[in-house]
């Protein structure tokens, strides 16, 4: 006789990925080495280096960092496809490996998920009108497999011990990250601008901040630490997140923390006080973005940046005028930075920076690549997910597994705002906004397959 008293419980027995077999294993917690089978144990070592290189948006150290600020400003115009080197095919084939594994839980995925299907193959078809045609399916073939690399993880792990899994990421990276900054100061060190911020392990101080922040999501919704390990954690990252002076990702954590806050909030207040509170956060809301808006140039200096946000106010305008020139298909994915384009030429010109090679926002390069029809594809699995995780997040189904995915996507809304990335193959924001909406339609679909009674009941009951 089974009983589950909580649809924490319930939601892993039915968990597909709650069912031993060779290749899916049941998520518990183990209390010693023995309870976890090896091949788990092995799968999970595998991946480090993958996921580490994810975290960087490198191969770690080999590629060394932007030494000077010269070499800063020419360091996008050896990305993509014309500057790689053994270290990106090393990861590649990690990833390949990966996926051919696992290939059978990955389509399942992907059938379950079509708007990843038609944003890859979106990606495939505009090699028809892309400037150069193999630069495009080369992009596609790594963006691919970085996107299929999320659906396995999605379809391997559980998200409890996906969660665990990154948190143990989070230390590894986090301690490398003081290690090159204390130990290797010509790696460690961000030479770009900005002098004295920590890159760490990653090719961009705000490169190793935004990941930082990702990676110190899922510690807010484990179980399975400690308030004192979890403690420890948090400060860990938050130094590192702090030292690397991106003020972006200062920004995008102090945002996470009160969206964390608030999605609690909002599970525990009572019907007739929610209606209030959502009416004051949309009031608080529109009333901070009108005072920032309207104090922005006070704010920037505040923190030592300019109005511009470091000119990114206007690369958005100079994409902004390339988009519109080819605005339903975009110029091909990866056809407009890398393949010597005129626009991308026009732009590099008019802003003083002819390698600049990205848009510094995840909508305008889809938006560049793809068109608006991919940034539509893509706003549609957005919003799916986020309308998916609102009608479970005061639901008898809520688990804290919904608060993580929700935390995702607000944190992905937030990094968009001065930088972003989506559809991209060496960043760990895509793959977590991929397992975000994977995982929560994932949920979705488990209870609308329950019974009624389970269903509205939120537990299991007792049978023999």
């Amino acid at each position: 006789m089974t009983t589950y008293n909580s649809s924490w419980q319930l939601a892993d027995a039915y968990s597909p990925k709650s069912v031993s077999s060779p290749f899916l294993f049941p998520l518990r917690r183990a209390n010693n080495r023995a309870d976890t089978p090896l091949y788990q144990q092995v799968i999970s070592w595998l991946l480090f280096w993958p996921l580490l290189s994810l975290v960087a948006r490198q191969a770690v150290y080999f590629t060394g960092p932007a030494r000077t600020a010269e070499a800063f400003q020419n360091s996008a115009a050896m990305a993509g496809p014309g500057g790689t080197h053994y270290y990106l095919f090393v990861n590649l084939f990690f990833l390949l490996g990966f996926v051919i594994a696992g290939h059978r839980q990955v389509w399942t995925v992907t059938k379950d998920n079509p708007m990843i299907l038609a944003m890859l193959s979106l990606a495939v078809i505009s090699s028809l009108w892309s400037a150069s045609p193999i630069v495009t399916l080369e992009m596609c073939i790594e963006v691919g497999l970085c996107t299929l690399f999320a659906c396995y993880l999605s379809a391997r792990f559980t998200t409890e011990h996906l969660m665990r899994l990154l948190v143990f990421m989070g230390v590894a990276a986090a301690l490398l990250s003081i290690f090159f900054a204390l130990a290797l100061p010509s790696y460690g060190i961000f030479q770009g601008y900005a002098g004295g911020a920590w890159q760490g392990i990653c090719k961009h101080k705000n490169a190793l901040g935004i990941s930082m922040a990702f990676l110190l999501s899922p510690i807010f919704f484990t179980n399975a630490y400690g308030r004192g390990r979890k403690f420890l954690y948090g400060a860990l990252l938050l130094v590192v997140i702090y030292k690397s002076q991106s003020r972006g990702a200062w920004a995008d954590t102090a945002g996470m923390f009160l969206f964390v806050a608030w999605l609690n909030l909002l599970r525990k207040v009572r019907v007739r006080e929610l209606v209030l509170i959502l009416l004051l956060t949309i009031a608080a809301s529109i009333i901070i973005g009108a005072l920032g808006i309207h104090y922005w140039p006070i704010l920037a200096a505040s923190m030592g940046k300019d109005p511009s946000m470091t000119g990114r106010t206007q690369i958005y305008y100079e994409v902004w005028q390339s988009v519109v020139k080819r605005p339903i298909l975009g110029y091909g994915f990866g056809g407009f930075w890398y393949a010597g384009s005129p626009e991308a030429q026009r732009i590099g010109l008019a802003i003083a920076w002819p390698g600049i090679g990205y848009s510094e926002s995840g909508i305008l390069e889809v938006a560049l690549q793809i068109g608006f029809l991919g940034v539509a594809l893509l706003l549609v699995m957005l919003a799916r997910a986020a309308c998916q995780g609102a009608s479970l997040l005061r639901s008898p189904q809520y688990s804290p597994r919904i608060g993580w995915f929700l935390t995702i996507l607000f944190l992905a809304a937030l990094t968009n705002i001065d930088a972003g990335w989506f559809m991209t193959s060496d960043t760990m924001d895509w793959v977590l906004i991929l397992v975000a909406c994977i995982g929560i339609n994932e949920e979705t679909q488990r209870w609308r397959r329950m019974p009624p009674a389970v269903a509205a009941d939120g537990r299991v009951a007792a049978t023999s």
